[in-house]
């Protein structure tokens, strides 16, 4: 099924392209020569800017993807120096006995702090506030037996009984021991402007194992970001993304998607495509913090110079390609305006003008060609001349032999004499032969029409069967029923004779030696119908096939062998169309039947078809 319903689709498709090949072919020569320069020329052009301006452009983003990635590593490097300062700082703990007692102290039964218990806290929190190398905006404390401590570097610090199992980020710090960013909080309720990152870790017994509360340091956002500014200078488009996919830091503040950034780990640079602008991201994961810090730089800053110089590249091949397209046409057009001028010579030569020549400006194929032109029309001319010469001698020939003939009216002359002594003599036969014989030859000779009215050419038949019917001793009788409307049309002349001969020649003679022609003419639709029939011998079906055969056959090239059926039929088809002429019907030992059908001319139109 599927082969049926793509072979027409193959065939047209092949149609097509053969119909499009064939109008390529059919272009003048100067078209022809300018695409295919034009193309020669626009498409290495082309393609050679494209290629530069896309190796161009791969080689900027490689060596940006390059830099922005050793950016990248050394901010990830300041993070994780960073953040491992952090960690220390929450190993304190472990390095004071008294924080360590009271983190194991049993449940307190008194919301308020006892005087140890704080001058306890305060100290602690005092060297972590103290240290040189990170600044802590906050520090808590939290208790496993109960209690909650809570300590600002500029406010007063704050104690509650509230139970570390109901912060958010306890299932996420309990299950390792690791120091765990928990995430960006605002320090004062709503206000953005006062955000803080927190880091929290888990404290244990150094002797039993025992969980014995967890240390959260808040650190104020303005320090990583500083550190990011640091290094990175004018690029803000920067952005840390942890484990969980959350956005720990961003420097623009465009919308980002952070569960596709969640696909970037490990180290990397690509095309990060944006709603409005696609931008060149280079992301590296910290092993350290398990942190993925990313910049991204607009490609279309960072391909402007690309693009300026993709501009001029276009501008410059502009030019060139005009310049070459004008010094194109120029060439083509020289190159066949030669050709031009002979085509035209020879089409004035086609038209009988002999007396052209073109001028040769040149010695290569145009002129070879030129000089070979000028040779073949003085030939042309020479010939002509010779030809001229020849068919007037033919002429003078002809001449010659037509006063050599016998003069027709010595002829008429002769036949009248023929006709007196008969007539002196009593001879009825002779005198009516002789008679009828002068109308055939001076009907035969002395007229010019092709066409005649019919009772013409019936008179015609008439004295032609008076002659026969006297030769076959009344043996052969002959009638005409013609009806009286159509005798003053027009028909070509000789064209019932011939066939009138025929049924006497092939029929009657034939046969027993007796029969009847019968020539009738009548009306049928716009045509004139004239049927001529024998009851003679016939012919067999054979020999009409051969007829008939020779009838649609070409006429042949010399001669048409006298005014036969088969020129009577051609001379009737030639005049008047396909659609005219001559049938045959016959059946052996019962005759021939021959039909001619004419169109109705009238007398005073002769020769106007």
């Amino acid at each position: 099924m599927l082969k049926k319903l793509l072979i027409p689709i193959f065939r047209h498709s092949r149609l097509q392209l053969q119909r499009w090949m064939q109008s390529i072919k059919n272009l003048p020569i100067v078209i022809k020569l300018i695409v295919i320069s034009f193309i020669l020329i626009a498409a290495p052009l082309g393609i050679a800017s494209y290629l530069t301006y896309t190796s161009y452009s791969a080689s900027i983003q490689k060596n940006t993807g390059k830099f922005q990635m050793d950016v990248v590593k050394e901010l990830t490097a300041n993070i994780d120096t960073y953040v491992n300062e952090l960690n220390v700082l929450t190993l304190l703990p472990y390095q004071s006995p008294e924080i360590l007692a009271y983190l194991e102290a049993s449940p307190p039964s008194d919301p308020i702090l006892s005087f140890n218990e704080r001058v306890t806290l305060e100290d602690f929190t005092k060297r972590v506030f103290a240290n040189g190398r990170v600044d802590i905006s906050g520090i808590t404390l939290y208790k496993m037996s109960g209690g909650t401590y809570t300590a600002m570097s500029e406010e007063q610090a704050n104690y509650s009984l509230r139970p570390v199992e109901r912060e958010p980020w306890y299932d996420k710090v309990s299950k390792t021991g690791k120091v765990v960013y928990i995430g960006t909080f605002n320090k004062n309720g709503s206000d953005a402007s006062s955000q803080i990152y927190s880091f929290a870790r888990k404290i244990r017994s150094v002797e039993t194992g025992k969980v014995l509360g967890y240390l959260v340091l808040d650190v104020d956002k303005t320090i990583i970001r500083n550190k990011m500014e640091a290094i990175s200078n004018d690029r803000k488009n920067i952005m840390i993304v942890d484990t969980a996919g959350e956005i720990v830091y961003k420097s623009m503040e465009d919308l980002i998607d952070a569960a596709k950034l969640m696909t970037y780990r490990g180290a990397g640079t690509v095309l990060y495509k944006q709603p409005e602008d696609t931008e060149l991201l280079s992301y590296y994961t910290s092993p350290f913090t398990g942190w993925t810090i990313m910049e991204m730089v607009p490609l279309a800053t960072l391909l402007q110079d690309t693009i300026t110089m993709r501009n001029y590249t276009i501008l410059i091949s502009s030019v060139c390609l005009l310049l070459a397209a004008l010094s194109i046409i120029a060439v083509a057009f020289r190159i066949t305006n030669p050709i031009s001028q002979l085509r035209n010579l020879m089409r004035k030569v086609v038209l009988g003008d002999l007396e052209v020549s073109i001028p040769i400006r040149s010695r290569d194929e145009i002129g070879q060609l030129s000089q070979s032109f000028n040779i073949m029309v003085s030939k042309l001319s020479d010939l002509g001349y010779r030809l001229y010469e020849s068919e007037i001698r033919e002429k003078n020939s002809q001449i010659s032999a037509l006063q050599s003939q016998i003069n027709p009216h010595f002829l008429y002359n002769t036949l009248g004499s023929i006709s007196m002594y008969a007539e002196i003599q009593g001879n009825k036969e002779v005198v009516k032969m002789t008679n009828n014989l002068s109308r055939l030859l001076r009907y035969s000779i002395n007229s010019q029409q092709s066409q005649v009215p019919l009772n013409m050419e019936i008179e015609h038949v008439k004295g032609y069967m008076a002659i026969q019917q006297i030769r076959f001793e009344d043996k052969i009788n002959f009638e005409v029923h013609v009806e009286p409307e159509l005798l003053s049309y027009s028909v070509i002349r000789f064209i019932l004779q011939p066939i009138v001969e025929n049924s006497i020649v092939h029929g009657i003679e034939k046969g027993n030696g007796y029969g009847t022609i019968i020539l009738t003419g009548k009306k049928q639709d716009e045509n004139m119908l004239i049927t001529i029939s024998d009851d003679g011998a016939g012919m067999s079906a054979a020999r009409l096939q051969s007829l008939l055969d020779k009838k649609l056959a070409p006429p042949p090239t010399e001669g048409t062998g006298g005014h036969g059926l088969m020129n009577v039929h051609r001379r009737i088809a030639l005049r008047y169309g396909p659609q005219y002429g001559l049938k045959i019907e016959s059946k052996l030992g019962q005759g021939t039947l021959i039909s001619l059908t004419l169109p109705l001319i009238e007398a005073d139109q002769e020769g106007g078809k």
